[in-house]
């Protein structure tokens, strides 16, 4: 068996790998960003070529679509009321992982300094 020793970092080196860090999570951020807009962009000319929604109904469509997004970053757990509203319909996509749902509520809740309750 080797043994390993992990050099502690420097508060310089601690400073970079924070920079690093966070410079990764904003690049991230835009790319996810920049896939959603791509999305609604998409969305919306489907809507206009084949469904006749004209400039006012396309705004009200992604005026809803951003209310409903922030109530879903707020309250994660609406994503599995939305997959049985869905399942319901007859139209279904890959339910949310619960157990990856479950963590990713308690961080942002931790975050947002609310107390998580499990049902």
């Amino acid at each position: 068996m080797k043994a390993r020793y992990k050099m502690p970092l420097t508060a310089i080196e601690r400073d970079a790998v924070e920079r690093i860090m966070e410079e990764v999570k904003e690049k991230s951020s835009r790319e996810q960003n920049r896939a959603i807009l791509r999305t609604f962009k998409i969305a919306c000319l489907i809507l206009h070529q084949d469904f006749g929604f004209g400039g006012k109904r396309l705004e009200k469509f992604v005026d809803l679509m951003n209310e409903a997004g922030r109530k879903a970053a707020q309250r994660p757990e609406i994503w599995f009321h939305v997959d049985e509203q869905l399942q319901a319909l007859g139209f279904e996509f890959d339910p949310e992982d619960l157990e990856e749902r479950v963590e990713h509520t308690k961080e942002l809740y931790k975050e947002q300094g609310r107390k998580f309750r499990e049902y």
